[in-house]
């Protein structure tokens, strides 16, 4: 699961935590199958040698029984007949690709990319393996290196759902985002019914501040799939920018009635009470955010500003304080717990906190200090 998190400044700060899911690839789905049955032509042509002709059939056994091995998902027993196949044979380019395809499955995704380079030495224009090379380097996180055989694969004429909706994850990841929604646009020409590629497709509309589209692809996403809660948490968020407060805290509730241990819509919610200026119902929002998940550092933030915004300086600090306990580096609870003690007449430790903001590289804090008297919080 990914989390963007995203800063609303309004005198004080006050943190929202937008989750969306990365969904997990079934590689089962996407591999195609082994044939069975492999003879190599040294085995059938060579009469010439007894020896090489036995080699070549012990290989083609070896690796036949990988296939079946492999059919039957026992990939570590396939992998060792891959092996077998190719210690008698080391140029048979297809032991590489079986062998690959199984490390594939059992997630050994560095040998897999070694196991299809060495096919693509005997087969450098098959455009499967292109792409399962970058949909390996795709789960190593080395994306440059996933798009460059994708784009490799494409070149090739391969087309293939995941890989274009891989592609568009990545592009998002880099902020590339109008190149993220044509990615995902191609995966639904593939796919009408790819449920994923609408929700990261809304996403990428709503970076780009294109609310209408991204809600109106959550929407699409919840119509082929109505219980999953992150699209209802992301159609909220996209609500709450369009300042549709009653529509947000609809969704935020219809993803609590899928999932009530679901800690960010609670946040997100209680963020949007916030805006609404009902402080009590966003702090209840936000302890029940934490008693689902104590160490949500952003929900003690949270409570902390409504807390503050009812003048009730003293819990404030408190909440504050815990949210710099869970996450010593949250330089926007120092700024807010700076303002708190600055309303109790605690300037040092006024000070101090909003120094320690500066430090952590919250420059908007500086503002602040420049009410300091220097002897105060200098060291």
């Amino acid at each position: 699961m990914k989390k963007t998190i995203t800063f609303v400044l309004s005198l004080l700060l006050i943190v929202i935590v937008q989750a969306q899911e990365e969904p997990e690839i079934d590689t089962t789905q996407i591999i195609i199958p082994l044939q069975i049955g492999f003879d190599g032509e040294a085995a059938i042509e060579d009469t010439a040698s007894t020896i090489i002709v036995a080699e070549d059939q012990e290989a083609n056994l070896a690796y036949n029984d990988g296939i079946e091995l492999y059919s039957a998902n026992n990939y570590q027993d396939a992998i060792n007949k891959f092996n077998e196949a190719i210690r008698y044979k080391p140029d048979m380019y297809q032991a590489f690709y079986g062998r690959g395809n199984a490390y594939l499955q059992i997630q050994e995704y560095q040998k897999s990319i070694n196991d299809f380079k060495t096919f693509l030495q005997d087969n450098p224009n098959n455009s499967e393996v292109n792409y399962l090379i970058g949909f390996s380097y795709y789960n190593l996180q080395e994306y440059d290196d996933a798009l460059k055989y994708f784009n490799k694969a494409i070149e090739l004429k391969h087309r293939d759902v995941n890989m274009y909706y891989l592609k568009g994850v990545i592009m998002f990841h880099k902020e590339q985002y109008d190149d993220a929604i044509a990615n995902f646009t191609e995966t639904i020409s593939i796919d009408s019914r790819h449920f994923f590629s609408y929700n990261d497709r809304a996403s990428a509309y709503r970076m780009l501040k294109k609310y209408d589209e991204a809600i109106e692809d959550y929407t699409r996403a919840i119509n082929l799939d109505g219980e999953k809660e992150i699209v209802f948490n992301n159609r909220g968020s996209v609500k709450r920018l369009k300042n549709d407060w009653r529509g947000a805290i609809q969704d935020y509730d219809e993803a609590l009635k899928i999932n009530p241990e679901y800690y960010l819509a609670l946040n997100n919610k209680g963020v949007t009470l916030y805006e609404i200026r009902r402080y009590g119902e966003a702090i209840k929002a936000f302890e029940a955010a934490v008693k689902i998940n104590n160490n949500y550092a952003y929900a003690y933030n949270n409570k902390g500003l409504s807390y503050y915004r009812l003048g009730k300086y003293k819990e404030a600090v408190e909440s504050y304080t815990k949210a710099i306990l869970i996450n010593p580096n949250f330089a926007e609870a120092y700024l807010h717990r700076g303002s708190a003690r600055e309303m109790l007449r605690n300037m040092s430790g006024a000070c101090d906190d909003w120094k320690k903001a500066v430090e952590l590289g919250f420059n908007d804090a500086e503002e602040y200090l420049s009410i300091c008297v220097e002897d105060i919080y200098r060291k």
